[in-house]
């Protein structure tokens, strides 16, 4: 197998939609805190919301009172289609740079409901690079041969929802793998980053990478994805796959995510770059590390203080064999035995190892 590394990409947004992503998020804190009449009947709208406005700071709907059916917040457009991001102007100069290694591209956007990958489309073949966009209208037993089409007519990237992806396919001729936005199911995301990771590969390193805006819900979840990926890593040799994605399935990242920013769940996680990291198959004198972009579009870190939830460092990174043994302590209890924390009803447990580690 060639090499092969997953490296997370931290970028900033723009303080004008750094604003107004706070505005919202202050509001849902609110919502969620003070009116738990309507909270659980909201929190998936503002989820929503929160995730893909960094994304699309334009043309968003309303989050409604179920009640009162009036807006319990009206998002501003601090953007427009035209404008480029962050993610926009480091995803175009990363593709240049594959391209001219004489290698193809795959992008991945999870939130199909917004404008990403007709956006994408057109940006690149502004600047005349082949791209194409592979939709839910080409049916399953077709996508490889559809796909082997559009390699042979010269195309150089390919944008898709991951979910199209995520089983039955190789992608060999695309060697670089870009999440431009991701799903939270911990399946499609684990299947979808390895279709080029083959056996069969004839390059010698794959790398996948995650853009996510600094401070906000896409932080939280690359970060928690990230913990739940590391952890998987160590018990799937006991799992069947069958027994992998049904776990991956049963979880409901969603809810976790809502009360890691009202509550302010315990953190236990390594630095992003530090956790992917030790995830990456390398050889010696591997490149390294979450990648900090900073692109030519005005960017404005977040203020310190203003950050949704403070990130605990470990005051030591945590030993695989160390992972196994209180794995192992977990599944067997010692009798008479009383668990230390109690688990929040929709926080997942993988076997007590996150309650262990949390601790």
């Amino acid at each position: 197998l060639p090499e092969y590394e997953e490296i997370p990409v931290e970028l900033r947004l723009p303080e004008e939609v750094w604003k107004e992503y706070k505005r919202i998020e202050d509001k849902f804190t609110d919502v969620m805190k003070y009116q738990r009449m309507i909270a659980q009947r909201v929190m998936s709208a503002f989820m929503s919301l929160l995730t893909v406005y960094p994304d699309q700071p334009y043309d968003m709907e309303p989050v409604l009172d179920p009640i009162s059916e009036t807006p319990l917040v009206q998002p501003k457009d601090t953007g427009t289609p035209d404008t480029l991001n962050a993610k926009d102007v480091w995803l175009l100069e990363k593709v240049k740079e594959k391209i001219a290694r004489h290698e193809r591209v795959v992008i991945y956007t999870s939130w199909v409901r917004i404008d990403t990958q007709e956006r994408l489309e057109k940006l690149f073949r502004e600047h005349g690079i082949s791209a194409c966009v592979l939709r839910s209208t080409v049916p399953t037993a077709k996508r490889e041969e559809w796909i082997e089409k559009q390699v042979k007519n010269g195309v150089h990237v390919l944008i898709t929802n991951p979910q199209l992806l995520e089983t039955g396919l190789d992608l060999n001729d695309f060697t670089t793998l870009i999440y431009y936005n991701i799903s939270y199911k911990l399946f499609t995301l684990r299947q979808s980053s390895r279709r080029s990771w083959r056996i069969n590969q004839k390059a010698p390193r794959i790398e996948v990478y995650f853009l996510y805006f600094k401070g906000v819900m896409q932080h939280r979840a690359i970060r928690l994805m990230a913990s739940k990926l590391a952890v998987a890593g160590v018990i799937e040799g006991n799992l069947t796959d069958e027994g992998l994605a049904a776990m991956s399935e049963c979880q409901d990242l969603t809810t976790l995510l809502a009360q890691e920013l009202t509550l302010g769940l315990k953190n236990g996680t390594e630095d992003i770059g530090d956790v992917f990291k030790k995830m990456a198959f390398l050889k010696p004198e591997g490149e390294t590390g979450t990648e900090v972009f900073e692109g030519e579009a005005e960017l404005v870190e977040p203020d310190a203080a203003e950050e949704p939830v403070a990130v605990e460092k470990p005051a030591a990174k945590a030993d695989t064999t160390v992972i196994l043994n209180m794995a192992a302590q977990t599944a067997k209890p010692k009798s008479g035995a009383k668990k230390k924390a109690a688990v929040l009803e929709n926080q997942l447990s993988l076997f007590d190892i996150w309650e262990t580690l949390s601790a």
